[in-house]
């Protein structure tokens, strides 16, 4: 049986590939005459794999064939080997070879570079993270010892204010003494104007206190208002019904703690020269003082020594000490005893009289000036 029987399915195949009808037999006897048995072996030229004019279908491959015709009626003699492949197939190979491998390489480096930007990108938020952290933290500290050095120079402050008269209340409208005790002028209070003056001044600094009361089941009186009233019935009192010059002592305390100018720093008082006289503004054989009385009394005191108007080592009696009296009331007294300028003057036969080693004898404390 021939090469043609054997193979048909070749032979066809490479007629239809070069586009044409298949040669007779006559012809293709010819063609075998013509050009011998000899067997030959030949390799396709590369033209067919880089001319575009070549259209490529497979890869056809023919051993020990005696009947091959390629082309245009061209002739080869001897047994033919034809390896060929799809040039769209070749060509995109090579092209995805190529294309890979640049894709390959600019992928590397657009990885590497992604990476470098996210190992700065984190460098630069951990270095944000923890100079905020410090910067916090810096801030906590730098509160935390103002916070502790003002508590420790509060803690060494005394309690109460600066004590001086000066306007600094609200809105100027009192001068005050400080921790809240106002000071009533004579003018802020209404006092009236009195006809004979007073003429004995008030020497200073002034080396005793007394203390008394209004009494006569006076009720403490509770604000401004209603305090300026009972010291202008006192002051109406002492000049109408004792035949006084003037309001008796040189300051009155109200139950609120206010000071109200009586005679003042300048005049001597009607119980006795030599002495400041400070009034409770109440009956205080029936009530009891309040704590911001008792306190206003102190301020007004020591500001009275810081101003050199009393004595450093000046002496603090009640007025019952001086001669028979329940003034200032038992209340008062009990408070005032307690206190560090105190002296027990006349309390008993054993106890010196009051004001004695300044020469004031009894009838000195009995004064109507």
């Amino acid at each position: 049986m021939t090469e043609e029987n054997d193979h048909p399915t070749a032979n066809n195949a490479l007629w239809s590939l070069q586009g044409r009808e298949r040669p007779s037999p006559a012809q293709r006897l010819h063609n075998l005459t013509s050009a011998g048995a000899a067997t030959t072996t030949s390799s396709t030229s590369s033209s067919i794999f880089t001319n575009p004019a070549v259209p490529p279908s497979s890869v056809i491959n023919l051993s020990h064939s005696t009947d091959v015709v390629i082309g245009p009626m061209t002739q080869y003699q001897g047994p033919v080997s034809i390896y060929y492949m799809d040039y769209m197939e070749a060509h995109a190979m090579q092209t995805a070879a190529g294309i890979n491998s640049n894709h390959g390489n600019g992928s590397g480096s657009a990885n590497r570079g992604r990476e470098k930007s996210s190992s700065e990108l984190m460098t630069r938020n951990t270095i944000l993270l923890i100079t905020l952290i410090l910067l916090v933290l810096a801030t906590g500290v730098v509160v935390l010892y103002v916070e502790l050095n003002r508590s420790q120079q509060l803690s060494l402050r005394p309690s109460n204010k600066a004590i001086f008269f000066g306007n600094n209340y609200d809105h100027d409208t009192f001068p005050n003494l400080g921790n809240g005790h106002l000071v009533i002028d004579r003018e802020q209070w209404g006092a009236a104007k009195t006809t004979p003056a007073l003429i004995i001044p008030l020497q200073r600094p002034i080396p005793y206190v007394v203390i008394t009361h209004v009494g006569v089941q006076s009720l403490p009186c509770e604000n401004i208002y209603k305090c300026s009233i009972k010291m202008r019935t006192i002051q109406d009192s002492a000049i109408a019904e004792k035949g006084l010059p003037d309001i008796q002592s040189n300051f009155y305390v109200s139950d609120e703690g206010n000071i109200y100018v009586g005679r003042g720093w300048d005049w001597a008082n009607t119980y006795a020269n030599q002495t400041l006289a400070v009034t409770f503004m109440g009956d205080y054989g029936r009530f009891r003082p309040s704590v911001k009385q008792l306190e206003g009394v102190q301020f007004l005191l020591a500001h009275a020594v810081a101003n050199n108007y009393l004595e450093v080592d000046y002496k603090l009696v009640g007025q019952n000490q001086t001669k028979t009296t329940k003034s200032p009331g038992v209340n008062v007294y009990r408070e005032i005893r307690k206190w560090p300028h105190f002296y027990g003057c006349g309390l008993d036969d054993e106890a010196p009289a009051c004001g004695i080693e300044l020469g004031m004898k009894p009838e000195s404390w009995m004064g109507k000036q």
